[in-house]
């Protein structure tokens, strides 16, 4: 099974995904100068907040149409694939692993770079959903770069065989696939499920200490909801993306 192929079957969590996103950016309401998503389990400190309101466009049919006919030029589908790559170096590069692994507890180890960098990029892949086809080609181009990456960064770590590097690999890849589900399933429900997501994937199923689950929890849906609020210009095409300081 592919890449493409696995992705397709996620279609309809992911729709039901976006519409949910789609609501709270709806129904956000601005109180003194913040902007407080009008929903129980988000909450942006004043820290976090923005000033102005910026609402997601939903893709229409003719927009994604549209899309997908200049997706089909492979001058415009080389431009889209180039710059998921460079996406996908920035966001990494920002992403305060040091931090996290030291707050968590974690070892540093090539796995926990890898599961801190999955949980990164499925918080924009759920972005990303908003926009269609477009959205869905440049989420597998940088699904591309993460295994460029992995590549690259297992052959530095250890004299191993290639075979035995490739089963790791797969490994690592039917493992993302699961998380990408279990951390949907999270999203869509509440902060309980979000938590025992966090608990067999970041901690394996060992953090005794509730209050590092809830530290992470907490961590995704402010980062989330930030994530909603941003355009596609600003994500994509400027690069415009900072990840909130791991507290």
């Amino acid at each position: 099974m592919n890449e493409l192929f696995f992705f397709q079957l996620l279609v309809p969590i992911r729709n039901i995904l976006a519409s949910q996103a789609r609501s709270v950016c709806c129904i956000a309401i601005k109180s003194n100068g913040l902007i407080y998503p009008n929903i129980s389990n988000f909450v942006i400190p004043k820290r976090h907040a923005v000033t102005d309101f910026v609402g997601i466009k939903t893709k229409s049919k003719v927009s994604d149409l549209i899309d997908r006919f200049q997706i089909m030029n492979p001058l415009h589908k080389s431009k889209y694939e180039a710059n998921s790559w460079i996406l996908y170096e920035k966001l990494v590069d920002q992403i305060p692993f040091d931090r996290i692994i030291l707050k968590l507890n974690l070892p540093d180890t090539f796995n926990s770079w890898f599961i801190i960098t999955e949980l990164h990029l499925w918080m924009i892949f759920v972005r990303l959903m908003h926009e269609g086809t477009k959205g869905s080609m440049i989420r597998n181009f940088i699904m591309e770069a993460l295994w460029n990456d992995v590549e690259f960064r297992s052959k530095k770590l250890a004299t191993v065989s290639s075979d035995v590097r490739h089963r790791q690999i797969k490994e690592l890849n039917d493992q993302l696939r699961g998380a990408l589900v279990g951390y949907d399933e999270g999203w869509l429900s509440n902060d309980m499920v979000l938590a025992s997501m966090v608990w067999r994937r970041i901690f394996n199923k060992e953090c005794n200490d509730p209050e590092q689950i809830e530290l992470v929890v907490k961590y995704i849906r402010k980062q989330m909801s930030i994530l909603q609020l941003q355009t596609f210009d600003s994500l994509f095409t400027k690069k415009d993306v900072k990840w909130i300081k791991f507290v």
